[in-house]
């Protein structure tokens, strides 16, 4: 069996720049977002907001932020404080995408 793993690691680059390219097109507003995500997962950013040991960055993009990026670094931190894997994050944000408000 012959694996080309030039090609291999070709069609994994052209993937990792389509899911990149994907992700900063992924821009919704924190209510798109909250509406989404329901009441317990907001419960919990809410929780995070005030909590006086969370980064003030982190409490400003949750509490004043006008747009949520889903290439933000800031969003990546926040997926990893609620739990979210970079998937869940994505889907979290093409659902809010959808939501006319």
């Amino acid at each position: 069996m012959n694996i080309d793993f030039g090609q291999m690691i070709t069609a994994e680059i052209k993937d990792a720049a389509d899911l990149t390219a994907r992700r900063a097109m992924m821009v919704c507003s924190p209510l798109q977002g909250r509406l989404t995500a329901g009441p317990t997962i907001c419960a919990a950013l809410d929780a995070t907001a005030a909590d006086p040991a969370t980064p003030w960055a982190m409490r400003e993009a949750i509490l004043n932020a006008r747009e949520w990026r889903r290439s933000s670094q800031t969003i990546d931190e926040m997926a990893w404080l609620l739990g979210f894997t970079p998937e869940q994050m994505d889907s979290l944000f093409e659902a809010a995408m959808t939501v006319a408000v």
